[in-house]
């Protein structure tokens, strides 16, 4: 397998000086602003985080939300019966707190964008980003064709679908490539294959598959309280 070799960088010069005037006693001349690089943004700035308490309050909400919902569900579906349509429109409301709560623990964003040192995306809770130049960790998730990878700097992490990486354009599928490539390099972390796969990088032959995202454990405790509602539901309208 070829080593990977980054594209050439895509970032220019952001402001471009115009000549000199000959005339003498003339004031310097004016930069101006060339816009960001193809494909990207104006600088980002540091990257948005979601405070801790905000996120805890809307996991705390969430949470109550899904085991009542989910014992509403529990207790029409045991008192009432009903055919799948039914049993679908009863757990609904439940389904749609899981995969909002799923997705705050995940901290999982759509619409990506970058400036090339930031990525950031919209998630349930609003814009959050990570530093490019400061990833501690690149693991993934599969399920089916699916892959979502899960980038970490030292504050936060992100949890990006790679169709939705790819939605938002080479530039910035490049960038992100290079800084997950510039911190395996490093030595900062271990690529793992699936990783890999995404841009075509060599591995080692001790990497990883996917790493330890974490994901697994948060989904079974979501499920969890899912289960929980549905057993108090059934058992109040079997009492």
């Amino acid at each position: 397998m070829q080593p990977y070799q980054p594209q050439p960088q895509q970032f220019q010069p952001q402001f471009q000086a115009q000549p000199q005037m000959a005339q003498p006693h003339m004031p310097p001349p004016q930069q101006q602003w060339s816009g960001p690089p193809p494909g990207l943004v104006a600088p980002l700035g540091p990257p948005e985080r979601v405070p801790d308490g905000v996120r805890i309050g809307a996991l705390v909400v969430l949470g109550i939300a899904l085991v009542g919902l989910s014992a509403f569900g529990g207790y029409e579906v045991a008192f009432y019966g009903g055919n799948k349509l039914q049993i679908l429109l009863w757990f609904l409301p439940a389904i749609i707190a899981m995969l909002a709560m799923t997705a705050i623990l995940q901290s999982t964003v759509y619409s990506v964008r970058s400036d090339g040192w930031v990525l950031e995306g919209t998630g349930v809770l609003g814009r959050q980003g990570i530093a490019l130049t400061r990833l501690t960790s690149v693991t993934a998730t599969a399920a089916g064709r699916a892959v979502q990878l899960v980038l970490r700097d030292d504050v936060a992490r992100l949890t990006i679908d790679t169709k939705t990486l790819h939605k938002a354009g080479p530039a910035v599928l490049d960038v992100v490539g290079r800084a997950v490539w510039a911190g395996h390099a490093q030595g900062r972390y271990a690529l793992p294959r699936t990783v890999a796969a995404v841009w075509g990088m060599p591995t080692r032959d001790d990497a990883p598959a996917r790493g330890k995202a974490g994901a697994t454990g948060r989904a079974l405790a979501v499920v969890g309280l899912l289960l929980l509602g549905t057993v108090a539901g059934v058992v109040l309208a079997l009492a």
